[in-house]
């Protein structure tokens, strides 16, 4: 077979990626925007010996389950991939992929929780967007297309905040006010709870009379109160630009109050994002009271609803900036039960100079970036924690680190889907490891 043929074949599973999979002749095809149960034509865009890649033409059977997608931009733009598929029905299939990722390891679940879900709509409260100056002067902000640099434009987004998705009609001729010199790499918009951020990351530094004319602007942008952050160089760090709301913050778990800045970590989806934490808190057991360890803690968004229940709350992680801020929020809620330190948790006995951790721990809680947390698994492992939470935006990597709980005498509990992402093939889950 060569490359840009036209194949037909059924559609019968999706991969972890959103696109449908199908066989011909016993070998795999993933095809996009193909759903299972579908009969397809395809355009053959990339041929490999075990496999190969498509791109659907036409359907003489059409899935159950599809849906038009709302999005004007949805198959261009690679912000969503799965807007095509019924709401409920991306849950099962997300679902699908936490459970498989245990079964082909032959790890046995006790329990299946009811997956975590809210509104599918308007639930991002940040986002990257792509930028770049055209010929002609003028600004194309979007997102990238998938599989490719392209940037495709964005007039409206779906799935963003109200207050952001307003944003990208005016951001274009907003940022035409600055000097044709000055090249932007990238722009993160954040929804706060009590101001909107736009933070520029760009080739140098404003001047005062370019300052003026950005911030003259900034306003005009949004009823909301608005912040104007400027990063100069890949390297450097944001810095709030004239006079803003105060700090940026957000709400989590009843009245905890998190402080952040744009470019430090925070969940996007706020309300699962609180959903996650009361399920954590559900899990411990009852009668714990003692040490908690929350390994990759960022600011401190699990470390401090964990101290509603636990006498010390222990929260490491391998950014200096996040640890400070951790330690920050937790002086901002009057929390006195809670220490950060800063570990590389990439490095195999980095948490072992750590003398503060006491020997006896009551919880371990991870929520670790998609590769997992390989190197301190054995740490975990040895650790004696009565119970082990794992949070996972990758099941592969969490079924494959939960071999050394299991090997050390844990059984899993629990596991659940958090749909932190809908209409994306992006997977979170929650798991409970207990002795």
């Amino acid at each position: 077979m060569v490359k840009q043929q036209v194949l037909n074949c059924d559609i019968v599973d999706l991969l972890h990626d959103g696109r449908g999979v199908g066989r011909i002749n016993g070998k795999a095809y993933f095809v996009e925007g193909a759903l299972p149960g579908e009969s397809v034509e395809f355009q053959v865009t990339n041929e490999k010996r075990n496999y190969g890649e498509g791109r659907m033409r036409s359907r003489s059977v059409t899935s159950e389950h599809r849906v038009e997608p709302r999005c004007k931009h949805f198959s261009r733009c690679g912000g969503c991939s799965l807007q095509h598929l019924d709401h409920q029905q991306q849950i099962e299939f997300k679902k699908t992929q936490v459970v498989s990722s245990f079964d082909r390891l032959n790890i046995i679940t006790e329990s299946l929780l009811t997956p975590i879900n809210g509104s599918q709509w308007g639930y991002r409260r940040r986002a990257r967007l792509a930028v770049q100056r055209a010929k002609d002067g003028q600004f194309i902000v979007g997102f990238r297309n998938a599989g490719s640099r392209r940037i495709e434009p964005i007039t409206e987004c779906l799935v963003l905040d109200d207050s952001l998705a307003a944003l990208l009609v005016v951001l274009p001729q907003w940022l035409q006010s600055l000097p044709a010199d000055i090249t932007f790499y990238e722009i993160e918009l954040v929804s706060a709870d009590n101001a909107i951020a736009i933070a520029l990351e760009a080739s140098r530094q404003l001047k005062d009379n370019e300052l003026n004319v950005l911030m003259k602007g900034l306003q005009s942008l949004s009823e909301t109160p608005i912040q104007c952050w400027w990063k100069a160089g890949k390297n450097g760090q944001f810095q709030q630009l004239g006079e803003g709301a105060g700090e940026l913050y957000l709400k989590v778990s009843g009245k905890l109050k998190f402080c952040f800045e744009p470019g430090q970590f925070i969940q996007v989806n706020g309300e699962i994002n609180t959903k996650m934490v009361d399920q954590m808190l559900r899990l411990v057991s009852p009668s714990s009271s003692g040490v908690a360890v929350d390994l990759f803690c960022g600011a401190g968004n699990l470390s401090l609803p964990l101290t509603r229940q636990f006498d010390q709350v222990i929260g490491i992680e391998g950014l200096e900036s996040l640890v400070a801020g951790a330690a920050k929020n937790a002086i901002e809620n009057k929390i006195t039960t809670a220490q950060f330190f800063t570990a590389d948790l990439t490095q195999r006995n980095s948490l072992n100079k750590i003398k503060q951790i006491p020997k006896s721990l009551d919880l371990v809680v991870l929520d670790p970036p998609r590769s997992g947390a390989l190197d301190i698994m054995p740490w975990i492992a040895k650790s004696g924690a009565k119970q082990v939470i794992y949070i996972s935006c990758h099941p592969a990597t969490m079924a494959r680190d939960a071999k050394y709980l299991l090997d050390a005498g844990y059984k899993i509990k629990d596991l659940g889907v958090l749909d932190m992402f809908p209409h994306t093939a992006h997977v979170e889950a929650m798991a409970l490891f207990e002795k």
